[in-house]
């Protein structure tokens, strides 16, 4: 069996319109909260547009617990709380970014981690439409208890709708 030969050839990528398929918009979604996973998968974001046409939509989901809802008072100073912590994660996002890519912008949303990047994702691509191609990074789960329990990349591997990349 003659030995079969392969050609390398490569595609400049310019600035400007998309000059084929593989070069549409790709908009990386990606669940932040300040650990270490995440910013792991902020930096596989990063990544994955560089040299493309895209952008990253940083998504901080504050998740106020049951026993807080309760509360007014207490209500009231943990959303303060995360107006805090959305300033911060936006400096140190912007901190880690950089030097290295430009194009991103901060999200904060209220509710379920899972469900608010999903709806996040969801959104993006009803904004962009056809021309666009959605991605998910999430930071693996840190806790033990979470391998057994689930957690927000086993919830989004099994019922998002776009491709989740869980970042170790």
């Amino acid at each position: 069996m003659p030995a079969q030969r392969t050609e390398q050839w490569i595609t400049p990528i310019t600035e400007g319109q998309p000059e084929s398929p593989l070069d549409e918009l790709l908009v990386v979604v990606v669940g932040f909260d300040g650990s270490e996973t995440s910013y792991r998968a902020l930096d596989a974001a990063a990544r994955l547009i560089s040299g493309r046409t895209g952008i990253i939509v940083a998504v901080y989901v504050a998740h106020v617990s049951a026993p807080t809802e309760l509360s007014p008072e207490c209500l009231v100073e943990v959303l303060k709380d995360f107006d805090s912590l959305e300033q911060q994660f936006a400096e140190a996002i912007r901190n880690r970014l950089n030097q290295v890519e430009r194009r991103w912008r901060l999200q904060r949303r209220n509710g379920s981690i899972a469900l608010e990047l999903a709806a996040a994702a969801d959104e993006i691509s009803r904004h962009y439409g056809s021309d666009a191609t959605v991605v998910i990074v999430v930071g693996s789960a840190m806790q033990t208890y979470h391998h057994v329990v689930g957690s927000v990349p086993v919830a989004l591997v099994r019922h998002a709708k776009y491709p989740v990349l869980v970042v170790p």
